[in-house]
């Protein structure tokens, strides 16, 4: 049967036994001119002509039969003629789809802690799943509804599961998913106020909420007497970076020309460099690189925060080289250990120095919904700008990031364009966003903001940070109370970061085993040259219980890499060894109680280890029955013996790669020789110290091996060369990174 396919509503259609013709009808004059078809008044009927039915459930098509002539008669002998309304099936129907879709949603999201939470594949797994084309008749909803459990799910990470814990939550909720129902239902493009006045009216009035929900400056809303101001829903905080680095070049220009008016725009951008940490999201340099703006990476304090002397200090050697600073991005919640750059410092300097000042607070700017937290604002009232993406911590589907600017007018100058068919009879005196933004088109997102904070409330909202923040706080406390683990940074809300004491290899075995359970979800970062893993409570419906079988799950999978790496010879066995009962071991998964040997980290950096034996209590219970307070020590409480020992790991001078690594797993390179035998008993016997020495085969990866790994941070600069460093072993790549 061949068909011509035609997707613009309404359609005429011809089908006789042996073909079919699909002609568009109001818009497509030639083709009805041509058909001598008279266009058809419901944008729902066509004209089925046809001998044998098709199966409408296949096609979406209903039809009926009308006892009226059809223009078509005259032109197909071979053909009975009915009317027949497109409607992708009746409404009950629809609904019923609709319903199941809805149901498998509800289900999904109630047995998402049962799933496994990244994926078991391979890439290139659907592939073998999908044909190589396309089909070319439609198909039933049944086949497309099993294909999501049969396809779609085997490839998934699953970001909702309370054991995800990997990057920044991504969190979602009813009250959203149904705003974005409606909104991709209305499905408007909302560039000028007059495409949609009800898509720019309710964003202007949702984000003015959302400012003074946050205590941000009056300066930043759209209704304030003598406000310049104004907020607006961006895609990603990337993208709001970009444009005010954009919005603060086109300004820095302008003021340049007005002495220097003969000098081309390009070399005067070529004078200009922005600041930012060695924290900073790899966002920051990606706008550096399509502005053609220098970013300057400053180092930061010994809690990973950029002070103001700093930022002076830079700012006065670049005035001296020539160069024009313009710009300054400060973070609040950096990717790596969620650490803040000291607003209160950073603010004057930029207004002293006529900088742009912008904020990211990409995951901890829905944390200033509690007035706890926004002693980290301090100084706020310097910025020009503000991000934050509602659509991480918030419960606000992906994309939703709220962005405000202290000056509307910069912006403007920047991105305005105005061709006629743009124009409206309100231009000038309405709010355009398409002057606000990069792309042109832009959805209705504030309708599921505006759902989220009217279901949920201000109250609510706090207290699902808090919630999400307390859990932080007990996992926080299950680490502390263990000798095995250190926590490098002080944890900020929901991110706790740690590491298992020695060298980074066994930090790096810990995480790949874990990843490769399935069982829970981390990715690694570095603190120094120090590899962590990080550890962010991602979802709303973790509960306590969550958090004490997923480090469970981590201390056991710890026993099992320290064991593994740390065995002296002369170990009395297990069998033989006393007992003592460990209240922070628990079984997991129902398995039976079994005995595990933990093998202590060694004393003054020799290999000497000793051995304790414990025994699983099936009668033990969870000795954290509150969440303790970070100034109380957790060690007193238990009923454990811990030694004390003299650790490899450093607690001063650390420093943070600016990126999180590219894999869930850390990379690992060709090993030779293999693990098992890198470390032998004759070498550790005669030098204990072995971290002090080079491998006798440096491991060198080259720049290009590192771009061809990244996957979802960029890394931001590299040496030619980066020297892996540990017991002969490679550990992840961007611990050389400095």
């Amino acid at each position: 049967m061949a068909t011509d396919l035609v997707a613009t509503p309404p359609v005429a259609l011809r089908l006789c036994t042996r073909h079919f013709r699909v002609f568009p009808s109001c818009g497509g004059a030639p083709g009805w001119a041509r058909s001598g078809i008279p266009p058809i008044l419901d944008a729902f009927t066509i004209y089925w002509l046809s001998a044998s039915s098709l199966p409408s459930r296949r096609l979406g098509l209903s039809w009926q039969r009308i006892h009226r002539p059809c223009p078509l008669a005259s032109s197909c002998s071979r053909t009975r003629h009915f009317w027949v309304t497109l409607s992708c099936g009746r409404a009950p129907e629809r609904v019923g789809l609709g319903k199941e879709l809805v149901d498998y949603i509800c289900q999904y999201l109630s047995t998402v802690r049962e799933r496994r939470v990244n994926p078991d594949v391979q890439p290139g797994y659907m592939r073998a799943l999908l044909p190589d084309t396309a089909p070319v008749e439609s198909e039933s909803w049944d086949n497309i509804f099993q294909d999501i459990e049969n396809i779609i799910m085997p490839g998934v990470v699953h970001w909702q599961s309370p054991h995800m814990h990997a990057y920044f939550p991504a969190l979602t909720s009813w009250p959203s998913l149904l705003g974005d129902m409606l909104a991709d239902a209305i499905n408007c493009l909302g560039f000028t106020w007059a495409s949609s006045p009800a898509c720019t009216e309710l964003e202007m009035n949702v984000m003015d909420w959302l400012a003074k929900m946050m205590g941000l400056p009056f300066h930043f809303l759209h209704h304030y007497p003598n406000s310049k101001g104004g907020g607006v829903l961006q895609s990603t905080v990337s993208e709001s970076t970009l444009i005010a680095l954009l919005a603060a070049r086109k300004n820095k220009i302008l003021e340049m020309k007005s002495s220097e008016p003969d000098n081309d725009d390009s070399r005067l951008n070529s004078r200009l460099i922005a600041y930012t940490s060695d924290q900073a999201h790899s966002s920051v340099e990606k706008a550096g690189l399509i502005s053609l703006v220098k970013v300057r990476f400053l180092p930061v304090d010994k809690n990973f925060s950029l002070r103001g002397e700093t930022l002076k200090t830079a700012v006065e050697e670049d005035r001296k080289r020539g160069l024009v600073p313009v710009f300054v991005c400060a973070t609040l919640g950096t990717t790596g250990v969620c650490a803040f750059d000291n607003l209160a410092e950073l603010g004057p300097i930029c207004a002293k120095e006529g900088l742009w000042l912008h904020i990211d607070a990409a995951y901890a700017g829905t944390a200033f919904l509690c007035p706890e937290f926004r002693t980290y604002l301090n100084g706020v009232e310097h910025a020009d700008s503000f991000t934050f993406n509602p659509s991480k911590w918030m419960m606000v589907h992906f994309d939703c990031t709220a962005f405000w600017v202290k000056d509307k007018y910069k912006l403007q100058q920047t991105f305005s364009v105005d061709p006629i068919y743009l124009r409206h009879a309100n231009s000038g005196a309405a709010t355009d966003f398409m002057h606000w933004q990069i792309p042109l088109s832009r959805r209705f997102r504030s309708l599921k903001l505006w759902f989220v904070i009217r279901s949920f409330g201000v109250k609510n909202l706090q207290a699902h940070i808090r919630h999400g923040t307390e859990m932080a706080k007990y996992f926080e406390s299950l680490v502390k109370s263990d000798q095995l683990f250190e926590i490098p940074a002080k944890r900020h809300m929901g991110l706790v970061v740690f590491r298992l004491k020695g060298p980074n290899c066994l930090t790096e075995q810990v995480l790949t085993d874990l990843t490769k359970s399935g069982k829970m979800f981390l990715v690694p970062a570095t603190i120094h040259d120090k590899l962590i893993i990080r550890f962010t409570v991602t979802s709303q419906f973790t509960t306590r219980e969550d958090i004490y079988r997923d480090w469970i799950l981590i201390q056991e999978t710890a026993i099992n890499v320290t064991n593994r790496y740390y065995s002296s010879p002369g170990v009395t066995s297990s069998n033989e060894a006393s007992t003592v009962p460990n209240p922070n071991l628990k079984k997991v998964d129902d398995q039976e109680d079994k005995i595990q040997r933990v093998t202590v980290q060694p004393k003054h950096g020799d290999f000497i280890s000793k051995d304790w034996v414990e025994q699983i209590s099936e009668d033990d219970m969870d000795p954290f029955d509150d969440c303790f307070p970070e100034n109380v020590p957790v060690a007193n409480n238990l009923r454990v013996p811990f030694f004390k020992y003299r650790c490899w790991s450093i607690h001063d001078n650390k420093k943070t790669a600016r990126s999180l690594s590219c894999n869930s797993v850390p990379v690992h390179c060709p090993r030779d020789p293999p693990v098992e035998k890198l470390v032998l008993e004759d070498e550790l016997q005669k030098d204990g110290s072995i971290l002090s020495k080079l491998p006798e085969k440096v491991m060198i990866l080259e720049k290009n091996a590192f771009r061809k790994l990244i996957k979802f941070y960029s890394v931001p600069s590299f040496p030619e060369f980066s020297i892996q460093c540990g017991l002969k072993l490679p550990c992840c790549p961007l611990q050389a990174l400095v």
